[in-house]
């Protein structure tokens, strides 16, 4: 290791008092960081974030700024490069930091300010030796807030990312290999988000069977309805990103019949669920690549496009 590991990491600090600022410069250099871009607004920490870097440190009252947002944007890939970059964030109090779910936003760590730059100097070291697991759910991703989860993959919603700062300032890795891990990394999330979509449509198909059994009212089954044709059309777009065409022609077929279902006054009927089901446990097949998964999908697909035909 060389005897400055952090020279060549790249930190954002979007902070709107400039005098903390050059305070927390001060104490981060010497640590050995030297590339250091200070922003104060929104805009300007969006469009910096665009760029490569490695740490961003950043007020969730940064004025012009959607803090959950942002960080949602950065771990769903929307902006930059690099959905594992390490985020830290900043909020006046513990109070309104639960108030607005900063906790939950997406960031790897949360700070009280007033954030000592020896203590956040410390955050960023010990973020380069290790990380939290992120948490797989339709519509975030980001670090579990447990603190007895890492890297485990123990959960079927936590997924073991990479430590790009790790493999920066420890491994002391080059920037094409660095490149691969996020690659690699993105691929892994693309299809964990999808998995994600279709695990939730599997509980609401068993859902809609259950309601059908007790005879429930229609408006539950709409509900129902409601959250498979949210998901289907999120899984559809993650897994044409991930290229899963298997899990594609699912997810078209259950957002169709899942709206046709929805239509009716009195809910579903006893074979749109049956065939729901089907699907749903057929996409996760797909999904998760299990043998033979892929033999079985132009079945199923054809009954359903059959019932289509015949409706």
């Amino acid at each position: 290791m060389s005897a400055e590991p952090y020279r060549s990491v790249r930190l954002l600090l979007g902070q709107p008092d400039p005098s903390f600022c050059k305070i927390v410069t001060s104490a981060l250099f010497p640590l050995g960081l030297r590339d250091i871009s200070v922003c104060h607004d929104g805009p300007h920490v969006r469009q910096a974030a665009a760029a490569t870097v490695d740490v961003i440190v950043c007020d969730t009252h940064l004025p012009v700024l959607d803090f959950k947002a942002f960080a949602q944007d950065l771990r769903q890939g929307r902006i930059g490069a690099n959905p594992f970059v390490v985020l830290i964030a900043t909020a006046r109090d513990e109070a309104e930091a639960k108030a607005q779910a900063i906790h939950a936003s997406g960031a790897d760590e949360l700070m009280i300010e007033p954030v000592h730059p020896l203590v956040l100097v410390r955050r960023v070291g010990m973020l380069s030796k290790e990380r939290k697991s992120f948490v797989m759910t339709p519509g975030y991703v980001g670090p579990t807030r447990r603190a007895e989860r890492r890297n485990d993959g123990s959960d079927d919603n936590l997924v073991a990312v990479p430590n790009t700062l790790r493999a920066k300032v420890v491994e002391q890795k080059d920037a094409r290999a660095i490149a691969g891990i996020v690659e690699a990394g993105r691929a892994s999330l693309d299809k964990e988000k999808a998995l994600s979509g279709f695990r939730v449509i599997v509980r609401q198909a068993r859902r809609l069977a259950e309601l059908k059994s007790e005879d429930s009212e229609p408006a539950e089954s709409h509900r129902v309805l409601d959250t498979m044709i949210k998901m289907a059309g999120e899984a559809l777009g993650q897994s044409k990103d991930a290229g899963a065409a298997h899990a594609t022609a699912i997810a078209e077929r259950i957002a169709k019949l899942a709206a046709r279902a929805r239509q009716a006054p009195r809910g579903p009927a006893k074979l749109e669920i049956d065939l729901l089901t089907k699907l749903a446990d057929a996409a996760m097949a797909a999904a998760e690549a299990k043998p033979d998964a892929a033999a079985a999908v132009p079945a199923i697909v054809a009954v359903v496009d059959g019932y289509f035909a015949r409706a």
